[in-house]
Parts: C-alpha cells; structure tokens; sequence
C-alpha cells in the first residue's frame, strides 16, 4: 500500500475577539482544570461516559477490517477540502442559487448573528427551533438572538440538556457527556412544565419526556435553523447532508 499523500493544511484564520461567540471560556484552562478534577461527580459522570462511548465504538470498528484506511481516506478528504475551500464554496453557492437558495457570507460571528437576526425579523417570529449546529455554537447565535427577543429553542437531546441546564457543552459530538441520569431527570423536572411529576432516570423516559416537550414547537414552528454536515454540488443535482432526525421535522430550513 501506498504511503498517504498530504495535501497541504488550510491557513488558519485569526481568532475571533474576546466576547464573540463561544470558542473561549470565561476562566483560564488551569483554573477550569482544577476547579473540574475537584469535581468527584464530575469525574465519576465522564468515567462512565467515556467507557461506554469506547466500548461501543471498538464493537463497531470490529466489524470493519479496512477501518483504518476507510478514516484516512476521510481524514486526507477533509485536508483537501480544507486547502481548497474558498473555490468548494463559491462552486456551492452557484449550485444553491442556480435551484433557488440563497447564500449569506459573514466575515466574523457578528455579522453572522446579524444576518440571522435580519431575516428573523423579517419574518415577524419570535421562537426558532434549532437543530444542532456547532456553527451556531460557535458564534453565539442562541445569545444573539436573546439579546433581540427571540427565543431559540434546541432540538438535539444532548443541546437541550445543556440548555435546559443553563450549562454550555463539554464536548462537540456530546455536549451533555458531564450530565448523568439523574442530573437530567432534575433538569427536566425543574425546566419542562409539562413533564410528568413521576419521571424517572430511564434512559428511554427521559428520550420520551424530551419528545413529548418538543412535539408542539415542531408543529407550530414557523423558522427552522439547521447545522450542515456536508454539501455535494454535482452537475445534475446538489445534495446535503444532516444526520440529525430533527432535520426533516419542521420546515422551513435555514442552514449553518
């Protein structure tokens, strides 16, 4: 086999002021570290987490003999696209809006929120239903939105967790990953008022009591913002990418 070929890395841009968006806490790293490893209950939740995220993704992996080529494959598709991304992106603008779409460019995160803010507005809402989205996270569009009466609901099960907690996310894939089971029961007793006074910690109450919560804002809806995993533009058609099941549930769609 042929060793892999690099294809060069992406500059990295400058980063974003302090204040803007959500990629820097509000402490030092040493002194979150420190206060976290305090934290028995803490440490106990991510313990279990991790074990049990491991142990999974190893059975998974099993069943695969070409595993490792498969994830390098992805991994050099990511650099390339990265070292290439400004003409990736201006060829999937030209395939959204030769269908109809629309295409916003922001410089920084407040640009970003302000463009989202205008076409909320424009709108008349004043709730929007979210799928998850790191780009949002990122930016601090739920803040944005706040600070402008709109209220920005999460529809990812681990996102409103964290939302319903007043928390923020511990990790990008599983943000409630410091959360355990009886923490989520609380959270949803205090925040939902709708929950049924006898929930319990089963992992399959706690899914449905978050259901039966979101169920009327899907329904009644009117603006819908959605995270974008990936974009295809092929000559005949432009394909997308969200694996998240909320993403067909409530239209229409905008994406981040």
């Amino acid at each position: 086999m042929n060793a892999p070929v690099m294809l060069g890395m992406p500059t990295i841009p400058p980063p974003a002021p302090r204040g803007v968006g959500n990629l820097r806490g509000e402490e030092k790293f040493a002194d979150a570290a420190r206060r976290a490893l305090a934290d028995t209950q803490l440490r106990c939740n991510l313990g279990k987490a991790t074990a049990t995220i491991r142990a999974k993704r190893a059975q998974v992996v099993a069943e695969l003999p070409d595993w490792e080529e498969l994830r390098e494959a992805g991994r050099q598709l990511k650099v390339h696209t990265m070292a290439h991304l400004p003409d990736y992106l201006a060829q999937l603008e030209s395939a959204v809006t030769a269908r109809g779409g629309v295409v916003h460019w922001a410089r920084d995160a407040a640009e970003a929120n302000r463009i989202v803010i205008d076409l909320v507005r424009g709108k008349g809402v004043d709730e929007v239903v979210k799928v998850k989205s790191m780009a949002t996270q990122e930016i601090g569009l739920n803040e944005a939105l706040e600070a402008v009466g709109v209220a920005a609901l999460e529809t990812d099960l681990a996102e409103l967790i964290v939302q319903l907690g007043h928390d923020k996310p511990s990790h990008i894939l599983v943000p409630a990953i410091h959360r355990n089971r009886a923490e989520i029961r609380e959270i949803f007793l205090r925040e939902m008022a709708d929950v049924d006074p006898a929930l319990t910690d089963e992992p399959a109450a706690l899914a449905g009591a978050a259901r039966q919560h979101l169920r009327r804002k899907f329904l009644s809806a009117k603006w819908r913002s959605a995270g974008q995993t990936s974009g295809l533009r092929r000559p005949e058609r432009l394909w997308s990418s969200n694996p998240r099941a909320t993403a067909g549930c409530v239209s229409p769609c905008r994406t981040a």
